[in-house]
């Protein structure tokens, strides 16, 4: 008898717990419903205010909001940096899609898994020691990249917990490096900080060469300081990456236990007609 009141007592311990967890969760996501509210009344009526002339789509306003923690000013002044983006680079901003991107993508050199790492964000790799310059352009890569990133800002908890970058930069040569210009590291920069709905949590830099301190040393000065502080370099030294990503959220190329994937499948198996929308400014 004893023993089945200890049994009862831990059944009813875990379920209490179980309830408590389950309400902090309906707590927050309620939380979140009411920031949003109050966050698109303000931020509209800043738009009204302002001088912007895009229809911006409510979706698109959340995605700011949310990366931003709801902060409403941080969250205009990246709407007006990603649309001053967009005006100045229509070409590698709009109207994205895999049909437009279909030979850039077939490269592989991005990786979106729909795993996440040990805080609970997604994770995007780009391997750019694989870039052949004879057969894509700096700007087909940065076409990509956004593409990817776009396709990670229509998700919820992307939006919310951010996402954290792996840039590969195996076999990276002097070749690749004479094509990175000031101009286009400032292009990086301007997307990285604070013109995109989404947080870069952390960017993680492996199999970096020397050529690498060449490279940073010109994007380096673009970066706010909160990014640059972001910034890890791990080498090959896969279990320095794995104190931040599971070695099981990885593929076997980081040490990890995943197959690597094909993302152009991937890409191709999803339905991205909502994420065209929801960055379609016209």
């Amino acid at each position: 008898m004893r023993h089945f009141f200890k049994i009862s007592s831990r059944f009813s311990y875990i379920w209490t717990e179980l309830g408590y967890f389950v309400m902090s969760l309906l707590i927050s996501r309620e939380r979140i419903l009411i920031d949003e509210v109050h966050g698109l009344k303000r931020l509209r009526a800043l738009i009204d205010e302002s001088t912007l002339e895009h229809p911006i789509r409510e979706e698109l306003l959340l995605c700011f909001l949310r990366a931003r923690k709801f902060n409403v000013e941080r969250a205009f002044k990246s709407l007006k940096n990603y649309l001053k983006m967009v005006k100045n680079y229509p070409e590698l901003l709009a109207n994205l899609s895999v049909s437009k991107l279909r030979p850039q993508l077939k490269e592989q050199l991005q990786i979106v898994y729909k795993s996440k790492d040990k805080l609970g964000r997604r994770i995007f790799i780009f391997r750019a020691g694989r870039w052949n310059p004879n057969k894509l352009s700096l700007d087909d890569i940065f076409r990509c990249n956004v593409f990817c990133l776009q396709q990670l800002a229509s998700n919820f908890d992307a939006q919310i917990n951010g996402i954290v970058a792996i840039v590969d930069l195996q076999n990276l040569s002097l070749n690749q490096a004479r094509h990175f210009t000031p101009s286009y590291a400032k292009k990086i920069a301007d997307l990285l900080t604070e013109a995109f709905p989404l947080s870069f949590q952390t960017i993680h830099i492996v199999n970096q060469n020397w050529i690498v301190d060449m490279l940073m040393s010109i994007i380096w000065p673009f970066l706010s300081a909160k990014i640059q502080k972001r910034v890890l370099y791990h080498g090959s030294c896969w279990a320095s990456l794995h104190e931040y990503v599971d070695a099981a959220d990885l593929p076997e190329d980081y040490g990890g236990f995943r197959e690597q994937l094909d993302c152009f499948k991937l890409f191709e198996a999803v339905t991205n007609e909502e994420t065209c929308n929801l960055f379609n400014l016209n």
